[in-house]
């Protein structure tokens, strides 16, 4: 999870100027922008060389090599610097809702489904749980691709975020994922190996950020929300649902006596902790409790935030930003789905006793709502 004190702030500032430092920048023959990277996964190279490759290509080749001699790796090249579409954003507030809005959500035989097993190993889950998850794609200087944070799939084209997620080098979104180091997943059960479908990296169409989100988590009446359209239609399968989003008072309702949950890869800005997907179970935490547990004046409590801590002193930390805070309840035909109650925010940093920031869904349903098209 997410957490702005000073000192992770610092870490985090550090280890983005090392990053920077060891993508060695350079002049393409073209007097283009290039960064040194493995022969292999420049384009331009591999196309050249797979067509056999002439000796006035081979001296391109060497001159371009000589200019990344000394980043230590052995046959890294000066290649032109990827050019990304930049994706388009808004800063928007709550717009007129109609009623077809509304239909935009899925209705509860289709979201928060889960894992017919609910099978959890330890803090580990199965393959098919939490299946709504997603995860956050940036991409650095070097052009590599990585993860930063989470969100929460809501319908077949949007994904629901935190806004402190939105950097200059967001590029997509990955679903269906559950071990990182894998594709496809892949798992024994009951003697018989199981295989997840591959996952899905689909792109940005545009972003959403709410109006009143600030940028500092301390300053009041912070919104930290977000949304990601999507530049198609996710088709749902065994391994790729939405979550219930609470539409009603009814379905906004958060029992203090029973467990919710934070699930993600434990992935923040500033670094990570697992490559397979975790939950945690937490319990609500009273607003005024909070803040007298926290005893902070840099914390700016309002009717938008939710306090939850790990339960029984349970490290809170298994959550992305931006992932989902949910719970299980009976829907009026009763069955049992999982509804989407807060989005990771910030919090304290790992194994601490003090309750994490989430911000409130149902507070924000009509943001959500109003801000999603047909």
């Amino acid at each position: 999870m997410g957490f702005y004190s000073i000192q992770p702030l610092l870490l985090f500032l550090i280890a983005f100027a090392i990053a920077q430092a060891s993508a060695k920048s350079c002049e393409t023959e073209d007097y283009e922008e290039g960064n040194c990277v493995s022969i292999q996964k420049c384009e331009k190279f591999v196309e050249m060389m797979s067509q056999g490759i002439s000796q006035g290509q081979q001296r391109l080749v060497d001159r371009e090599q000589e200019k990344c001699a000394d980043t230590g790796e052995e046959g890294s090249i000066c290649c032109k610097r990827k050019q990304r579409p930049e994706i388009p954003r808004f800063v928007e507030d709550v717009k007129p809702l109609t009623k077809s809005l509304y239909e935009l959500l899925p209705d509860s035989s289709v979201c928060g489904v889960d894992s017919p097993d609910r099978i959890f190993y330890g803090n580990e889950t199965y393959l098919d749980q939490f299946r709504w998850l997603a995860l956050v794609m940036y991409v650095g200087e070097d052009d590599k691709e990585y993860f930063g944070c989470g969100g929460s799939l809501i319908n077949p084209r949007y994904v629901l975020t935190a806004a402190h997620c939105i950097k200059n080098n967001v590029a997509g979104v990955r679903l269906g994922e559950w071990d990182l180091t894998t594709n496809p997943d892949c798992v024994m059960r009951q003697g018989k190996e199981q295989c997840s479908n591959p996952v899905i990296d689909v792109g940005i169409d545009k972003i959403i950020r709410h109006k009143k989100y600030k940028f500092s988590w301390y300053k009041p009446n912070n919104i930290d929300l977000a949304l990601f359209r999507l530049d198609r239609d996710i088709a749902y399968n065994k391994y790729i649902v939405p979550i219930c989003l609470p539409k009603s008072e009814e379905d906004a309702q958060i029992n203090a006596d029973k467990p919710m949950y934070v699930a993600g890869w434990g992935k923040t800005e500033t670094g990570e902790t697992s490559k397979r997907k975790l939950f945690v179970d937490v319990s609500l935490v009273d607003l005024d409790e909070c803040r007298e547990i926290h005893k902070s004046p840099l914390i700016k409590f309002h009717q938008s935030m939710i306090c939850a801590l790990g339960v029984g002193g349970k490290d809170s930390c298994q959550g992305d930003s931006g992932g989902p805070l949910m719970d299980i309840q009976k829907t009026a035909e009763g069955a049992e789905r999982y509804f989407l109650k807060g989005v990771v925010s910030v919090g304290a940093s790992c194994g601490t006793t003090k309750p994490a920031f989430y911000i409130d869904v149902h507070k924000n349903i009509d943001w959500i709502i109003s801000n999603m098209e047909m």
